[in-house]
């Protein structure tokens, strides 16, 4: 059975359910959602396009760090005037104008698969892309890199390599955007008794509550908390290889963050709310360059009781990874080879000007497909 698109109505009313049925993530939701039908009516579209513009807003609307007046505004123009301005860019020839509605599509389509995905905000992308639509042809010089790299040309279709552009289990990534902004590790964990027994015994131990006083007597810590009430330790780049090389303890909030720095250090914290200590915990990330496993430092691992592998493995494969292994990567290349020579055979085919049965006889003849290969599977090979 094929599988429904990642935003479908069905994918979207599924993936909603578990989000407003998950208890942890309700204090932070939205308090109103908008009537998605009144809103879209104004728009006066066709019955095919205002269903799918409340599709995509009410999955939108679903997503925990979205800019959702950004994406807003992107799918209006996509769903009332892409269509006429593709139209407007056929009918004059201006392939580099039907190109950058190409781009435009594909960074929408990016906004609406969460945050985890892109390394740049594909939000302000596909509006820059918008405005040069709608801008003269001098105004897309900025985004002429952009186009080579991520649109074909001939074909139009999106170019985005080994990496993709939408996800296979949208459900699964939106849900860990919603656990990582509440801070909920815990579903990995098979031996949470490590993390309870740390923080116990850091309660218990006289010379944290010692430092964090020192602490309180240098600063006016009130001054770094957020709404919550929380301070965090600077962030850790990738691969750990960068650091702040000459922080001015001159001044003030540099100095403040050196020596909280240092002190989440000292008790593997990765911050404090109000006087309580948050303990770094075992957690996966998706990234848009891969998925990222943190062992905190205080945690002695064992892969096989630690960790719930079946959890991770799901969220690194929502990309919607191929199986790998040496017989199935010889037969992927056998696989693609049959396909380039079914190419060529078909642009020969064509030369000769062959029609009907004897074509698709030359077109078997040339790759070695049996006699009795069903005509359809030739025109499934030809599409791929």
């Amino acid at each position: 059975m094929k599988r429904p698109s990642s935003r479908s109505r069905e994918t979207v009313e599924r993936l909603r359910a578990r989000i407003h049925g998950t208890k942890e993530f309700a204090p932070h939701l939205p308090a109103r959602e908008p009537d998605w039908a009144r809103w879209v009516r104004k728009a006066g579209l066709a019955a095919d396009k205002a269903e799918a513009l409340q599709t995509e807003l009410r999955l939108a609307w679903l997503l925990p760090f979205a800019d959702f007046e950004g994406i807003a505004d992107l799918l209006l123009f996509r769903h009332s005037r892409l269509a006429g301005v593709r139209q407007e860019f056929t009918l004059a020839g201006d392939a580099r104008g039907l190109q950058m509605c190409a781009l435009f599509e594909l960074f929408t389509n990016m906004a609406l698969q969460g945050n985890s995905l892109s390394p740049q905000n594909p939000v302000h992308l596909a509006r820059q892309a918008q405005l040069a639509i709608e801008s003269p042809p001098t105004g897309r010089d900025q985004l002429g890199a952009l186009l080579d790299l991520f649109v074909d040309a001939a074909s139009l279709n999106p170019r985005v390599g080994n990496n993709t552009a939408e996800v296979s289990d949208l459900e699964t990534v939106v849900l860990s955007e919603h656990e990582r902004r509440e801070g909920l590790a815990e579903q990995a964990w098979k031996a949470g008794h490590k993390f309870t027994e740390y923080g116990r015994a850091l309660l218990e131990n006289p010379e944290f509550h010692a430092d964090w006083q020192a602490l309180k007597r240098h600063f006016k810590v009130a001054r770094w908390r957020d709404s919550r009430g929380i301070i965090r330790r600077s962030r850790l780049p990738e691969r750990n290889w960068q650091r702040p090389t000459h922080p001015d303890l001159s001044v003030t909030v540099e100095r403040f963050q050196v020596a909280f720095d240092l002190f989440c250090w000292k008790w593997f914290l990765y911050g404090m709310r109000d006087d309580d200590p948050l303990l770094e915990k075992l957690t996966y990330t998706l990234t848009p360059y891969g998925t990222q496993i943190f062992i905190p430092g205080y945690w002695n691992f064992d892969p096989a009781r630690d960790i719930n592998w079946k959890r991770v493995t799901r969220l690194h494969r929502a990309r919607g990874l191929e199986k790998q292994g040496e017989k199935l990567a010889a037969n992927r290349r056998a696989r693609e080879d049959q396909l380039q020579r079914l190419k060529a055979a078909n642009a020969e085919a064509k030369k000769r000007k062959l029609r009907g049965e004897a074509r698709y006889s030359f077109l078997k003849a040339s790759v070695g497909l049996a006699h009795s290969t069903d005509e359809a599977q030739i025109r499934r090979m030809l599409r791929k």
